[in-house]
């Protein structure tokens, strides 16, 4: 192990084959499996103290989580109220400019169909004044 606890990656080999005897480092440490067992205490130390502080986090988070979630929920109840009067104002408001619209396009379109027809009158009264009654002579013969 190194000075911080954690294992050290040197040449050593790995586990012998069962029924051979493990083989000791040179300098007198511990074999390769008394470090593989430190390390796996001491990660599994680790993930006990990690799962408790998640378990503190959730615990504290739970309250703060309800606090947002109701004042988001109160926001949400004052626009909601606001909203109604609001969209009331805005339909009366279309209601008046829609009468009016209408009105006008009826008006537009009364106008446009008299011009229509006075245009109409107009091209066929000229059209009469350019045609001459023809005489017996001009007419076709069958």
């Amino acid at each position: 192990m190194g000075p911080n606890g954690q294992t050290e990656q040197g040449g050593q080999p790995d586990q012998a084959p069962a029924g051979e005897p493990t083989s000791e480092p040179q300098s007198g440490g511990p074999s390769r499996r008394e470090q593989m067992e430190k390390a796996r205490e001491l990660g599994e130390r680790w993930l006990g103290q990690l799962q408790v502080m998640i378990e503190e986090a959730g615990k504290t988070a739970g309250p703060v989580l309800r606090d947002v979630a109701a004042k988001a929920a109160e926001l949400a109840a004052v626009a909601a109220e606001n909203a109604g009067p609001v969209a009331h104002r805005a339909a009366n408001v279309t209601e008046h400019v829609g009468d009016r619209l209408a009105s006008r396009s009826k008006d537009l379109a009364a106008d446009l169909r008299k011009a229509a027809e006075a245009a109409r009158a107009q091209a066929a009264s000229a059209d009469e004044a350019t045609d001459e009654p023809k005489s017996a002579d001009e007419s076709p013969k069958n």
